[in-house]
């Protein structure tokens, strides 16, 4: 049986069609895939495995609502405790309120900032399946290097750092929420690097393992 799977995705900053080139290269025929731009969609079934590279934010004017609301957290963490896989990249990691029950749960550290795009880096710092056979790399095209503050006393393992001439930032970690298995993963901005060869197998090793 194919395992289903939902791809959240478009915001202001990183538009759906910047991000559809990587499902060909994660998603064969064993996934039945739902790659959409609509949260709401989320609502229409059951899944094992959740991928979101949507802000919570979805336009350029700060402040305003975030459209994760009290409705559509419940039944995400509900999911999530009872063992959806669960994969949160790039922008997916910003712009939570503060204690939103998805940054706290889920996410578990806070975006502070980025400079601009800039050649980056990922170093791994642990050994685990998410990033076996995966050595230090570089990204063919500048990215943004997220500032990201941990929450203190989370229980997370970070597993590799970005570094930069911006400094050296954590760049993915996880933890599990419930029966739940969760996967952070920091870059990437651009299609030609969310599509690069080693940052295409370290999420496909994040998709095996969660």
């Amino acid at each position: 049986m194919s395992k289903k799977v939902f791809v959240l995705v478009h915001d202001y900053w990183h538009h759906d069609d910047s991000i559809k080139p990587m499902m060909d290269y994660l998603f064969n025929t064993d996934y039945e895939v739902t790659f959409t731009k609509n949260p709401n969609d989320y609502f229409n079934g059951q899944f094992d495995l959740f991928l979101s590279f949507k802000d919570p934010i979805e336009n350029d004017q700060i402040p305003t609502p975030i459209w994760c609301d009290e409705k559509w957290t419940e039944k995400f963490l509900n999911d999530v405790q009872n063992g959806m896989g669960t994969i949160m990249l790039h922008a997916s990691l910003t712009d939570y309120t503060e204690n939103h029950a998805i940054l706290t749960n889920v996410v578990r550290s806070n975006f502070i900032s980025h400079p601009e795009q800039c050649p980056l880096t990922v170093k791994p710092i642990a050994e685990h399946p998410i990033i076996e056979g995966i050595g230090k790399f570089t990204f063919p095209d500048f990215d943004e290097h997220y500032v990201m503050k941990m929450i203190p006393n989370a229980d997370t393992t970070i597993l590799a750092e970005t570094v930069s001439k911006n400094g050296v930032q954590p760049a993915v970690w996880i933890h599990t929420y419930g029966k739940g298995k969760i996967c952070c993963i920091v870059p990437a901005h651009t299609t030609q690097n969310l599509t690069c060869e080693p940052f295409v197998k370290l999420v496909k090793n994040a998709i095996d393992w969660v």
